[in-house]
């Protein structure tokens, strides 16, 4: 779900960018959150009282009373490096200021549909991966596990050990029926006993994929080459941007 809070104090454009926003995730069969904050000082107080949690995306009216959108960004920026920030207003001459709180996008007002929707696959693209998670039970509890968090996971018969970046979480599931809920992100079958998250990986030595933290995930003999081209192409991809 993609978290996104419309800062701007003139109701009207607040409703119509609302409008067009609900109108991709209609489009896209997808379900976000949409909160409106009427000016900067207050989307900022209710930031830091947790008011509004896990905001992903922002898009910020320049001008605004109190604290414009610029220096709201500033004050995001201090905290959160990761919230996207779209600068919406009525100027063209906020360019260089929009650049410097690190924008992902300046919209002129009126904004119109194709603008919005462009802005939002970008951040559907840049957030896919952080917002996709697994479910899976473990001692009688069901435990959201986001996919971002998983490094590997390794098997023992029926028995899986998902190895996050903050520990090891057990749970009953045959590894095929697990890879066949990772299809469509970064995770690598690399034996009949592992999954890999990619981007994870370090280094490839001779039978072994080297992790971030030192770990050895082994590669099976009989499709050794297989098995490192598929990392080599998703690598590829990645660095001429056609993955997130």
């Amino acid at each position: 779900m993609l978290n996104i809070v419309i800062c701007e104090d003139v109701e009207k454009d607040a409703d119509a960018l609302r409008l067009l926003i609900e109108k991709y995730f209609l489009e896209i069969n997808c379900t976000g959150n949409i909160a409106v904050s009427k000016s900067g000082d207050a989307f900022l107080e209710d930031f830091a009282a947790d008011k509004i949690s896990d905001v992903k995306v922002v898009f910020l009216d320049i001008f605004m009373p109190g604290t414009d959108g610029i220096d709201t960004a500033r004050k995001i920026r201090e905290t959160d490096k990761n919230m996207v920030v779209i600068i919406t207003t009525t100027s063209k001459n906020h360019g260089l200021e929009g650049y410097s709180v690190d924008a992902l996008q300046y919209l002129v007002k009126p904004v119109n549909y194709p603008e919005v929707k462009n802005v939002l696959e970008k951040c559907t693209s840049m957030f896919t991966g952080s917002l996709r998670f697994i479910e899976v039970l473990s001692d009688r509890l069901t435990m959201k596990v986001y996919l971002k968090d998983i490094m590997y996971i390794e098997s023992f018969n029926t028995v899986l050990h998902i190895h996050t970046v903050t520990g090891t979480i057990k749970t009953f599931l045959p590894l095929a029926e697990m890879e066949k809920q990772l299809e469509g992100s970064a995770f690598l079958r690399t034996h009949r006993s592992f999954i890999v998250n990619i981007p994870y990986i370090k280094d490839i030595a001779e039978n072994d994929f080297v992790l971030i933290n030192g770990t050895l995930i082994p590669i099976r003999q009989n499709d050794k080459l297989t098995v490192k081209q598929v990392y080599m192409d998703y690598v590829f991809a990645y660095t001429r941007g056609e993955r997130a």
